[in-house]
């Protein structure tokens, strides 16, 4: 686990970053009660109380400080490095039922996803919830969220895990999207294993 020195130093790189950015880059809202924002975000209390954030998905390579004002079960947190080879994909499914039963669990709810800058991993968690829910394609949900927040972009190894789990979501392997950059129905080898920290997530109803 990474010493508090080193997780102050990130922070302070991250908030650094954020506030180099516009200010509606911050905190994007892709569909009402969900937003997509960058590490900076996540721990600034002032900003999450003005939003009404009631729950958290956090996807950093390190555990990070939640607010206390989000309770342990409205936390959820995946430890991925924000690499190409990184297997996010096994953690979709958990990803989309957090944000699922947060949202139909009660009207006022609030989700925020975040990684460290709010461009490639939290962006592939929300694209990969809009697939679910919203029966969106792997490219249609990139171009909506890219619409909703200029500086997403799910890295090359997530946008082919999006493909997959596209496909696995429709239960069949007949859709076909193309890119212009790579083969959506290319295996992902050398996948880097990750573990899921969930705090006190639990399967009950909130």
């Amino acid at each position: 686990m990474p010493s508090a020195s080193f997780m102050e130093a990130w922070a302070n790189i991250a908030q650094k970053t954020s506030l180099s950015l516009a200010s509606k880059d911050r905190a994007s809202l892709i569909i009402p009660r969900l937003y997509l924002s960058d590490l900076a975000t996540a721990v600034d209390e002032e900003i999450m109380q003005k939003l009404g954030v009631t729950h958290v998905v956090s996807i950093l390579d390190w555990a990070p400080e939640f607010l206390a004002s989000i309770p342990a079960p409205h936390r959820l947190h995946i430890r991925l490095a924000d690499s190409a080879t990184s297997d996010i994909l096994a953690h979709l499914d958990t990803t989309t039922h957090f944000v699922r039963r947060a949202l139909e669990g009660n009207e006022s709810n609030v989700v925020l996803v975040h990684c460290f800058q709010g461009i490639s991993r939290s962006a592939t968690v929300i694209c990969a919830y809009l697939i679910s829910t919203a029966g969106m394609t792997a490219m249609e949900s990139i171009n909506f969220v890219q619409s909703k927040r200029r500086i997403a972009s799910p890295n090359n190894g997530f946008r082919k895990q999006l493909h997959l789990y596209t496909k696995r979501v429709r239960g069949n392997t007949d859709t076909v999207e193309t890119e212009s950059t790579e083969e959506n129905t290319e295996a992902i080898g050398g996948v880097q294993k990750t573990k899921v920290f969930v705090g006190s997530y639990s399967e009950s109803p909130w």
